[in-house]
């Protein structure tokens, strides 16, 4: 056993950085190693030993922080749909105005289709997750609902007095969000041939329709 690994197993600082630092960063690099792989070669192609080779780290450290590649895939997941939600919600915030308006509407959708052109987050989080596992079906599944939430909030800010049932309006939510998915999907495997503003206008259309909003 040589240096490193001693002060890595008693948690004492080496070269300036803390056992935990050292952890965070080396999962950092296999997340950022997953990103490209699975947005590349894909999902089901990636090895552990291929993920490692693009870390530049040996595969214990891959166990140290994952259980296997499916683990690492549903942390890619999640971090890329984290980094999507708070650049969406940060574009409606910056116009103040009150009530919710079209607007904010086209600010939210032009910061989540200019999120979706970064292809190795599109390809992970609309296409390498499907169908791999129950457990992944279930984060999918959840993600589709937080995002449901999140248009019915601007929904109901646009219309105080909302006219649809408590189970309507969940299903309304996820055929919205199914929506305005499967266009980005379809944008992605057009290798993205759409100028954006038409993305962003077309699903605009969409919601402002639902909502009954007018587009000024």
């Amino acid at each position: 056993m040589n240096k490193i690994e001693k002060n890595s197993k008693s948690g004492r600082t080496y070269g300036g950085e803390s056992a935990a630092e050292r952890l965070a960063r080396q999962r950092q690099t296999f997340m950022d190693a997953g990103l490209e792989l699975f947005g590349t070669v894909g999902y089901r192609a990636t090895t552990v030993r291929m993920l490692c080779k693009e870390a530049g780290l040996i595969d214990r450290y891959f166990y140290k922080t994952f259980t296997d590649t499916e683990d690492l895939l549903a942390a890619v997941y999640t971090e890329s749909l984290d980094q999507i939600q708070t650049q969406v919600l940060a574009a409606i915030n910056t116009t103040n105005s009150e009530p919710i308006t079209a607007k904010h509407i086209e600010l939210g959708l032009e910061a989540f289709f200019s999120a979706f052109e970064n292809s190795r987050v599109a390809r992970v989080c609309w296409l390498e997750v499907l169908g791999v596992s129950p457990r992944i079906d279930t984060l999918y599944i959840s993600r589709i609902q937080e995002f449901a939430e999140l248009l019915l909030q601007l929904g109901k800010s646009m219309m105080p007095n909302w006219p649809l049932g408590e189970e309507e309006t969940r299903i309304t939510g996820i055929a919205l969000v199914g929506a305005i998915s499967q266009s980005a999907m379809q944008w992605l495997l057009d290798d993205y041939r759409s100028p954006r503003a038409t993305l962003v206008s077309a699903n605009g259309r969409l919601i402002r329709g639902l909502f009954n909003t007018p587009s000024h």
